[in-house]
């Protein structure tokens, strides 16, 4: 399998080179690098190949579903992208679109600037529903992302990565001290728990405990000890060096920043109540399906054949980041108010050029290329544009980016 996902990869004209470490028995942890674009996955399993295998899924998995590009200016990175209508009442109102300003749902990678969706169907109707692309990428990241050549199986990998992600968010959140278990994989500093939260959900989890330092990870499966396998897993994916610490201030704790932390690497502070007495039982392991949520499902279906990409959003359990983001932190800001003026600066007057070189200057710490969505062939801040401007020069495009353009061409001619 190995072999086919590479030369996959490599008709995308991806070239990647890969290394895997082994900081633990049975513990594999590997890094896939395409040295074309700089994209980067990892995977982690009990054999050298199984996290070989985790690193090429989860490159295919983002890059098919276009996480990777999300960053980027790239116009037409999605299929089926329309503009037009979007969404459907119940999801308006779920959204509060109401509250927002059209300009809160303009996308950040296209120049266009009216409301791009893309399809989703919802389960229980079959019904299309379209998306607003910017609200995917605010909301959920790669949350609910998964890739297989089995359909079937591809839904379950993304549907047990959402609820292992609302688990480990609501005992984070909610400073949830866990039952511990009886486990071989239990030693001085290790310990694993019983996360069912008493027998809701198919969630393991595994604590790194030394002195006020802790990684807290989680796994969901409907078989109990590979539950517990992703969990220790999930626990050495940065081979210890991200942790966070013990806090008992719980409004720090509920930060969207610390969650985040949690959702990255594992680096998020855990409260001090975790260290309490649970308040749950260890249950009898009894779980049938992943039908854990009323909550309606959203699925988007990428077929690469023979393989298959599978986002899932389920409104209200899958979010990584509040609602509120869509308004106070939105990441399309780079966009609507900077992009053109900075890459063609020509159109514009000098007062309109210096008011940018201005707040770029006094509101910006970040990299204009970043800030704006492209690669350029060096660094460049608000100093270095302003000299840009000054002798008419135009910063030139990095190949990387040249090579993220190109693959995402090469995406949408599958």
């Amino acid at each position: 399998m190995i072999k086919e996902l590479h030369t996959f990869l490599s008709s995308l004209d991806m070239d990647l080179k890969s290394s895997v470490t082994n900081p633990e028995k049975n513990v594999f942890l590997a890094k896939l690098t395409d040295y074309n674009t700089s994209f980067t996955s990892y995977g982690k399993g009990s054999t050298e190949k199984d996290a070989l295998l985790s690193a090429y899924g989860e490159m295919c998995e983002r890059v098919i579903n276009r996480n990777y590009f999300e960053e980027y200016y790239i116009n037409d990175l999605y299929p089926q992208m329309k503009s037009g209508d979007f969404l459907n009442e119940k999801l308006k109102q779920f959204y509060k679109i109401d509250e927002m300003e059209p300009e809160d749902l303009i996308d950040f990678n296209s120049d266009k600037f009216e409301i791009l969706s893309i399809p989703f169907l919802e389960k229980s109707t079959a019904k299309k529903v379209f998306f607003p692309v910017n609200l995917i990428q605010n909301l959920y990241a790669s949350n609910g992302m998964a890739f297989h050549f089995d359909l079937n199986q591809a839904y379950y990998n993304a549907k047990t990565e959402i609820i292992e992600r609302y688990v480990k968010f609501d005992v984070i959140r909610y400073g949830l001290p866990l039952p511990k278990i009886n486990h071989p994989l239990n030693s001085a500093k290790i310990q694993i728990y019983d996360a069912t939260l008493n027998g809701k959900y198919p969630v393991m989890a595994a604590s790194f405990i030394e002195n006020d330092e802790i990684i807290l990870s989680f796994g969901c499966d409907l078989n109990r000890e590979k539950a517990i396998q992703k969990a220790y897993l999930e626990l050495w994916q940065t081979e210890m060096r991200e942790r966070g610490r013990f806090n008992e201030n719980i409004e720090e704790i509920k930060n969207s920043f610390n969650l985040y932390r949690h959702f990255v690497n594992l680096s998020g502070d855990v409260h001090t109540n975790f260290l309490k007495a649970p308040l749950f039982k260890e249950v009898k392991w009894d779980f049938e399906d992943l039908d854990v949520f009323t909550n309606e499902e959203y699925i988007k279906v990428y077929n690469a054949n023979p393989f298959i990409a599978i986002h899932i959003i389920i409104p209200g359990i899958s979010e990584v980041y509040p609602l509120e983001d869509m308004i106070y932190n939105n990441i399309n800001q780079g966009k609507l108010y900077y992009r053109d003026k900075i890459l063609n600066y020509e159109k514009y007057s000098k007062e309109e050029i210096y008011e940018i070189i201005d707040e770029l200057k006094y509101s910006f710490a970040t990299e204009i290329g970043a800030l704006i969505g492209v690669k350029f062939d060096t660094t460049i801040f608000a100093d270095d544009f302003e000299y840009y401007y000054k002798n008419n020069i135009k910063p030139k495009f990095s190949k990387t980016y040249l090579n993220i353009l190109n693959l995402a061409r090469k995406l949408n001619e599958i």
